[in-house]
């Protein structure tokens, strides 16, 4: 199982000393939270604060896009180190938003809020390189997990098993140590978690605990 610690449970002077320490602990990617205000009512990581965190690390950068208007935000997220480009099903055609991705040679995912069936991304999910399904409603950091979407995670995953997609799956929200177990149990390949793991006083042990979770 790999983790993407979700960077929107940092603060913007702290982003290069969190983001260096994870690294130590050998997470497979960074989950950057772009909000631009227009798909929820927050705002976080400008274009600027990825710059940051990128110039600071060698790790990948997995952007969730939260915007209305993500394939306007493309070139600038991978100019500024965006390797994986994700977008809200219920904010792109998903057709428009893979082809505009793949021209840029980027990595693409599409997200699934809590109440959006995966209907929405099943004619796609041959070309994606991630499924996000969200287990918390989008915009804000240290949320109660929300346990019903895991049954989207089971659908996804017989799916891929069936039809043997190269796609990763992956939840976000509300995953911490408790809740984690029931989201590797369901056949998630990536967990992103903010306050889980950077909220806690021993960054490195909180990874490690996670990833250990995927080993029981």
């Amino acid at each position: 199982m790999k983790i993407a610690p979700s960077m929107l449970a940092s603060k913007p002077e702290n982003y290069v000393q969190d983001a260096q320490i994870l690294e130590k602990a050998n997470v497979e990617w960074f989950h950057i939270d772009m909000l631009d205000g227009t798909f929820t009512n927050t705002h976080a990581f400008p274009v600027e604060d990825l710059e940051i965190i990128n110039n600071a690390t060698d790790s990948p950068m997995d952007i969730h896009l939260m915007t209305n208007h993500p394939i306007e935000s493309l070139s600038s997220y991978i100019e500024a180190g965006g390797d994986m480009l994700t977008a809200h099903v219920e904010a792109v055609n998903p057709r428009k938003y893979i082809d505009a991705v793949k021209k840029y040679d980027k990595m693409v995912g599409l997200a699934v809020n809590p109440d959006t069936p995966l209907s929405s991304i099943v004619d796609y999910i041959g070309e994606l390189d991630r499924i996000l399904i969200m287990t918390v409603v989008p915009g804000k950091t240290g949320q109660s997990f929300i346990e019903a979407p895991l049954s989207k995670v089971r659908e996804a995953r017989q799916l891929i098993d069936k039809h043997n997609y190269d796609v990763e799956l992956c939840v976000d929200g509300g995953i911490n140590e408790k809740t984690a177990p029931l989201a590797i149990e369901a056949g998630v390949d990536v967990v992103v978690s903010g306050a889980g793991i950077l909220y806690k006083d021993d960054m490195i042990k909180a990874v490690e605990d996670l990833r250990a979770l995927a080993s029981k």
